[in-house]
């Protein structure tokens, strides 16, 4: 978790702060206070005001101290599909694959490239849902009362690996990464441990599956076997950094390179770094010109990375960068925020989210 910027004194001696939410809900975040001593020190345990998604963004309080004003950011994201032209040079006009006005996260495909697996609150709480992108209806992967969301292909081509997670402002529990077949069915537990973040694999005949764990100062990556969930510390890319919860990774499909960037912080030419799992050689590489980009994906060849970037003006694009930092400007967007973005395992499409942005103003009293 990472303190926000939003932060206020009140009048009767308590410190009431925004802290994002753990990994991979990092871009949520929600309203706490402590009480202070009257040397502005803590006097107590910190409490938790708030538990819903998206980011707070200020935070205000009224004379007294008895009442918060503070803000949300709203982002209402739906999943869009691409053509991948010319080689991979250029995209087609994107196309709105899901219709509803709820949450909708695109995170893999199947193995045919005919359909994209994405996360969504139309239920009420995340659930995975799978959908054609020759079709206007999605259906139900995975259901219940959970959280669930990260829905990825394994190796085997036939199984989706899924987490559990709390819901906000439920009890910290340990994440559970779980696996499903394609077709659908009873899901199975893989693994569980506390701070799980991304899971990703590689496609056959690779059979490496990673995920991470977070602390407040490293990223540490882990092997496992997408069925037994045996597990082995890779220590050699693990990534020592203050700001840990800020990374965001991607695996290339052939299991051989590690991508890793820093998203979330207004940076000048931010850069990815490329780690070879075979020999744990680096390579830096910057997308110049930008001011940051907020997570990254392979590309279906694994010649290079998709890159949601954006600048300081409201500016937003898609970047595909290669492996030597070539950046191409595939996509450009002034009204709408850009995503990650999934390519198809044939490369010959690319799902993506886009979002336009609400604020929202709420207001707390007798905490």
């Amino acid at each position: 978790m990472e303190l926000g910027s939003a932060l206020v004194w009140t009048s009767d001696n308590h410190l009431v702060y925004s802290m994002s939410e753990p990994a991979p809900n990092q871009d949520d975040s929600n309203v706490w206070s402590v009480p202070l001593d009257a040397h502005g020190h803590i006097a107590g345990a910190a409490v938790r005001l708030t538990a819903a998604p998206d980011e707070v963004s200020g935070l205000s309080a009224s004379a007294d101290g008895k009442r918060i004003t503070y803000t949300k950011n709203y982002l209402n994201p739906s999943v869009y599909v691409s053509e991948l032209n010319s080689g991979g040079t250029r995209l087609s006009t994107p196309q709105r694959l899901t219709l509803d006005n709820w949450r909708d996260y695109p995170f893999s495909w199947t193995a045919d490239s005919k359909s994209v697996l994405f996360s969504s609150d139309r239920d009420g709480t995340f659930h995975i849902f799978k959908q054609r992108i020759d079709q206007s209806a999605s259906d139900l992967l995975i259901g219940g009362n959970e959280e669930t969301s990260l829905p990825r292909l394994a190796p085997d081509n036939s199984t989706i690996l899924f987490e559990i997670w709390p819901r906000l402002g439920e009890p910290a529990s340990p994440r559970r990464v779980m696996r499903v077949s394609v077709a659908g069915g009873p899901p199975q537990l893989v693994l569980q441990h506390d701070g799980i973040g991304n899971i990703q694999c590689a496609r056959h005949p690779s059979d490496l599956c990673l995920y991470d764990l977070r602390s407040p100062t490293r990223v540490s990556f882990f092997r496992f076997d997408s069925a037994t969930g045996t597990s082995e510390e890779l220590p050699q890319i693990g990534i020592q950094d203050e700001n840990s919860y800020a990374y965001n990774w991607t695996l290339a499909p052939d299991g051989k390179m590690l991508a890793t960037a820093k998203g979330k912080i207004l940076q000048r030419d931010p850069s990815i770094t490329f780690t070879s799992l075979e020999d744990g050689s680096k390579r830096i590489v910057t997308a110049q010109a930008w001011a940051g980009i907020n997570s990254i994906d392979f590309a279906a060849d694994g010649r290079s990375v998709w890159a949601p970037a954006y600048t300081n003006t409201g500016k937003w694009a898609l970047l595909n960068i290669d492996l030597q930092g070539r950046t191409k400007t595939m996509l450009e967007d002034t009204q709408m925020a850009i995503g990650w973005a999934i390519p198809a395992p044939d490369g010959k499409h690319l799902a993506f989210w886009k979002a336009r942005g609400n604020f929202e103003r709420a207001m707390l009293e007798g905490f």
